[in-house]
C-alpha cells in the first residue's frame, strides 16, 4: 500500500536518500548462537535517535488479515494491531536487528 510511484519518484529526485546498509548478523560459536551486540556502535558509521513506522503497513494486516476473520469492531481491532506491534518488537529483539534509514 501508499503513494502509487512515490518511492521511485522520491529516489529518482533525490538519488542520495538510497544509501547501503551494512547489517550485522548474528554469529554461531560451537553452536552457540550470540546476537549481535546493539550496544557496539551502528556499522554504518551513522547513528540514529528517531524510529519511524508506516502504521498503514500495520494497521491494514491486522484490520483485515488473511489467516482469520477480520476484528468486528474497533476494540477487537485495537488488540490485533497492539498483538501485531508486540509481535514484530519481539522478533527484533531476538533476531538482533538494526533499524536503519533509507
Amino acid at each position: 500500500m501508499g503513494v502509487p510511484a512515490f518511492f521511485r519518484w522520491l529516489s529518482r529526485k533525490y538519488p542520495s536518500v538510497i544509501v547501503p546498509c551494512v547489517e550485522q548478523k548474528p554469529v554461531d560459536i560451537n553452536g552457540v548462537r550470540l546476537p549481535v551486540n546493539s550496544a557496539e556502535p551502528n556499522p554504518n558509521g551513522v547513528e540514529f535517535d528517531n524510529l519511524y513506522l508506516d502504521m498503514n503497513g500495520i494497521i491494514h494486516p491486522c484490520t483485515h488479515p488473511e489467516d482469520r476473520p477480520a476484528p468486528k469492531n474497533e476494540d477487537e481491532m485495537m488488540v490485533a494491531i497492539f498483538d501485531c506491534i508486540d509481535s514484530e518488537a519481539q522478533e527484533t529483539a531476538v533476531h538482533g536487528y538494526r533499524w536503519c534509514r533509507a
